[in-house]
């Protein structure tokens, strides 16, 4: 993976449930670059509908810093651990925390003539080049995304000239 910013690297800290935008105000207070990616949803109260602002990788907030300053973070209250695969702990590209961001600024339409389960690439917008598989989620067409060096996957609403069959 790509270094963020010379020694700096992407990381990814696993949290409590429910503890990640406090722990991103604390990493705030510590001078910590953190990144905790939102998605907007709407909740159906007892008397009306609320728009939400919650985590798009639920107990995962994503972290600048050295390899060497990683391990200080940890006595932070709500942390467990560090994603880790192989052993080795995931690093997270800028050039992935860019597209992550892109997901969280954009909604899109599909497609209407792909057929749920096809192979897509998304040709033109801010996904240009990421590759997915159609499906249907609550009655809408979405192309999911999996992002290997996190091991997560994100679905969005893409328009219908930026996507082809792959």
């Amino acid at each position: 993976m790509e270094p963020a910013t010379g020694n700096n690297n992407w990381y990814i800290l696993y949290t409590f449930p429910n503890l990640e935008k406090k722990i991103c105000k604390e990493l705030t207070k510590k001078r910590i670059e953190s990144y905790l990616p939102l998605q907007k949803v709407i909740r159906q109260r007892s008397d009306r509908k609320k728009e939400l602002q919650i985590p798009m990788f639920p107990n995962y907030v994503f972290i600048n810093t050295t390899e060497k300053d990683r391990f200080k973070l940890l006595d932070i209250g709500g942390i467990l651990k560090y994603i880790t695969f192989d052993g080795k702990p995931a690093m997270v590209s800028n050039e992935e925390i860019s597209h992550i961001k892109k997901f969280e600024e954009t909604s899109f339409e599909v497609e209407t003539h792909l057929v749920q389960g096809d192979q897509v690439l998304i040709v033109d917008g801010p996904f240009t080049g990421l590759k997915g598989k159609l499906f249907y989620k609550k009655g809408k067409e979405r192309v999911g995304i999996h992002l290997n060096s996190i091991n997560h996957s994100i679905s969005v609403e893409v328009c219908t000239s930026s996507l082809r069959r792959i």
